[in-house]
């Protein structure tokens, strides 16, 4: 049986814009949606009519480098499947749009050095000031711990080093300049029901510039709800860095 000619070339003609204008338009789209991104790898898998329709079956992406809102990843490799897009606008020039929320899942690891050049960020810095105000609350009187020594006053940033263990990792805030005592926070980190981030055994101390430090400060476990659209699988902790497994709910933009 031959095959039709006509339907031959429509096919040919269909991978071809598929080929030229599909690729660089997510490329375009990732970049857009991060503040930094190299080593980008990408495969889409699905049928040049499913396609041309705007309708992605899977999309493989591998990706090392990824700067998002000032929070530093070292490597992700993800699937993510039933994207839809309007690739008919993309077509006559116009910008990739996501037309409805669709599962990423994968493996995303985010170094030790990855959480220090972090740190600087609005988003995990103000969010490490909360934690700890949150851990403190009720543990101890502003007088026993001084936090603004620490944190600084209002939205003023504050350094601070982190370093990582097995299952465990430190926190800690030099004195301010009158001051060279040092505030450390210890703490694990687990998953519960996929979308609780456990802060588990938080341990604070004053460690003075001698290196003496007052006695250990046991806090209250607490957990954060990272919303429905979240499943962590797995969190390890490790001396190299934090390895996530899961899946995420991307949302479009409204």
């Amino acid at each position: 049986m031959t095959s039709d000619p006509a339907n031959s070339a429509d096919a040919a003609k269909g991978s071809r814009i598929i080929s030229r204008l599909l690729p660089p338009a997510i490329r375009l789209w990732l970049h857009t949606q991060l503040d930094h991104l190299e080593g980008l790898e990408f495969a889409i898998d699905g049928k040049d009519r499913q396609i041309l329709g705007g309708y992605l079956p899977k999309v493989t992406l591998a990706a090392r480098q990824a700067v998002y809102q000032g929070l530093h990843v070292s490597q992700a490799e993800v699937n993510a499947t039933d994207i839809r897009v309007n690739l008919p606008q993309v077509l006559r020039g116009k910008p990739l749009r996501l037309l409805q929320p669709f599962p990423v899942d994968g493996q995303v690891t985010v170094l030790a050095e990855d959480l220090r050049a972090s740190l600087g960020s609005p988003l995990l810095g103000q969010g490490l000031r909360d934690v700890l105000k949150q851990l403190l609350a009720g543990a101890v009187s502003e007088k026993q711990v001084p936090l603004v020594r620490w944190l600084g006053d209002g939205d003023a940033s504050s350094e601070v080093n982190i370093a990582l263990a097995s299952d465990r990792m430190t926190l800690r805030w030099p004195g301010a300049s009158f001051s060279n005592d040092a505030l450390e926070l210890t703490l694990g980190l687990a998953m519960r029901d996929g979308r609780w981030l456990c802060l588990e055994q938080p341990v604070a101390k004053v460690v003075s510039a001698t290196g003496e430090s007052q006695p250990p400060i046991v806090l209250d476990e607490i957990a954060f709800d990272l919303g429905s659209e979240v499943n962590i699988r797995q969190l390890a902790v490790t001396s190299e860095g934090i390895d996530l497994v899961g899946m995420v709910q991307v949302i479009p933009a409204g």
